[in-house]
């Protein structure tokens, strides 16, 4: 037991210290997906709404529409409206007409009634429609709507819902407070991870440290089998290249990680300190330093060991390109039926020979389910978008086989302002020699147009997807120059290039 101990202590010890190191060598991409797990746990801890119910009356129908309350903003509004009356002649070359208009009632962007409606007489009411809100059966209010003809009818309806929201629970606000702390918490776990490693390999304070590993290992499982059972938080770009896991294997490793402690646990009392007490508190101050240090650097900075797809020296298309020939996704056609309020899937092949209607089965829906999952390129996310998020000109990109530049700024509204003179600064030099700059951020148009506008930049932005865009530099904006698709260099804001430099690099 002696020997099985302490081989165990060493294998994990090692492992905890290079699993430590790996992720402060990229602390930000801890953060991202920490906070991710912060943000999905307190969603799924969220309680579930009442709705508001709209109960809409006219003299020909009656319709019900139900809304979930949300808890941030529990007030709704409903808008009755009528377009502009257009006159239409009666017949032709007459000069009698009947006005027609489009008589409308919206929640938000949900219609709940649009109906034409004509007019030939003033003041006359064409349409009466009696509203009625409720939650849970119970009549909160009630309005009546009269259209009137030649009349714009706009009447606006302020529901309050806020007495009807469920608070959250104090673990859902504790989880969103954390969300801001993300990468202080990342920073932490880095270290004490990798001092756990040090304090198993030099046998200090064996039981503290075996108990505080096991706290810290019982922990990531639950993180990990709670991703790999509910599809949670699979892929976050956090680690690039570094470790290629599923979210399967990394619960089975974490798995192993919890026998072998559990292992060394047992043979505890073979566990003898290398060092003595003070020599070893000292070592394990120093590493804590130094650990501290270097996640610092890395975040500040960037990655020491740059393990992402846009790492110097990739080549961006080859990554994202799909090639001729690849296999792709095949789709089989599912019918949904219903019998004694379960629903069953059906594939055409079983429903062959059978009449499930008869059956007592009631047609639900029909799906496009995903049977093989086709070739998918390493790249599979990068997008180059217009404001409109209608058109991708990263096929543009691609053809440019010359010098270019992204400028990433994921949000701008947590960009480093201080680097923004230079950023300007580099576009206007690097666009003025004949080559290509591309700014892209995942932020609204609207955040993109004030932030423009404060920094005096002129050129036009390009939108992608947010977790694309942190996994091209760990840096809010962060530059990246290619020459044609191999990226030859990337920049933090806090160590951007003189523009010297930058064109130096280009000739």
């Amino acid at each position: 037991m002696k020997f099985i101990a302490n081989i165990f202590r060493a294998i994990i010890g090692l492992l905890f210290i290079f699993s430590g190191l790996i992720k402060s060598n990229d602390p930000t991409g801890f953060s991202y997906k920490l906070d991710e797990y912060f943000s999905v746990f307190s969603g799924d801890l969220e309680p579930v709404q009442d709705s508001v119910t709209i109960s809409l009356a006219t003299i020909d129908e009656t319709t019900n529409k139900s809304f979930e309350i949300n808890g941030k903003s529990p007030n709704f509004q409903i808008l009755a409206k009528t377009t502009p009356w257009k006159a239409v002649a009666i017949e032709d070359g007459s000069t009698d007409s009947v006005f027609f208009a489009d008589a409308s009632i919206y929640l938000g962007d949900a219609e709940l009634l649009s109906t034409p409606i004509n007019a030939e007489d003033s003041n006359s009411v064409l349409l009466e429609a009696e509203i009625k809100y409720s939650v849970n059966d119970n009549t909160i209010g009630s309005e009546e709507i009269a259209f009137k003809s030649f009349s714009n009818n706009n009447k606006v309806i302020n529901i309050d819902a806020s007495k009807y929201v469920k608070v959250n629970s104090w673990m859902v606000d504790l989880l969103q407070g954390l969300r801001p702390y993300a990468l202080g918490i990342a920073i932490f776990i880095c270290v004490f991870e990798i001092i756990l490693g040090l304090g198993l390999l030099i046998g200090w304070a064996p039981r503290l440290i075996i108990i505080l590993s096991l706290l810290m290992i019982v922990f990531f499982t639950f993180l990990t089998w709670y991703s790999a059972t509910f599809n949670k938080v699979t892929d976050c770009g956090c680690f690039g290249d570094a470790i290629k896991l599923t979210p399967w294997e990394s619960f089975y490793k974490d798995l192993f990680f919890l026998g072998s402690l559990l292992i060394i646990w047992i043979g505890i009392k073979f566990i003898k300190p290398i060092f003595s007490n003070p020599f070893a508190v000292k070592l394990l101050t120093t590493f804590t330093i130094l650990s501290v240090g270097f996640s610092l650097y890395c975040w500040h900075y960037l990655p020491v060991k740059n393990y992402l797809k846009f790492k110097k020296g990739n080549n961006i298309k080859e990554l994202a390109v799909v090639p001729e020939g690849a296999p792709s996704d095949v789709y089989e056609n599912v019918f949904i039926y219903s019998k004694d309020g379960v629903d069953e899937e059906f594939t055409l092949a079983e429903m062959t020979g059978r009449d499930l209607k008869a059956e007592g089965y009631e047609f639900v829906d029909r799906i496009d389910k995903l049977i093989s999952k086709g070739f998918e390129p390493e790249i599979h996310d990068f997008k180059i978008m217009d404001e409109d998020r209608t058109n991708d000109y990263v096929d543009d990109f691609f053809a440019d086989e010359s010098w270019k530049m992204l400028i990433v700024i994921n949000d701008v509204e947590k960009a480093n302002i201080n680097a923004m003179p230079r950023i300007k600064e580099v576009i206007e030099v690097f666009s003025e020699a004949g080559y290509k700059v591309y700014p892209i951020t995942a932020s609204s148009s609207e955040d993109v147009e004030a932030f423009k506008h404060a920094h005096q930049l002129e050129t036009p932005f390009y939108y992608g997807d947010k977790t694309n865009l942190k996994s091209i530099v760990r840096s809010n904006p962060g530059v990246v120059i290619f020459d044609g698709n191999i990226v030859r260099k990337s920049w933090p804001s806090t160590r951007l290039p003189k523009v010297a430099r930058l064109l130096k690099i280009v000739q």
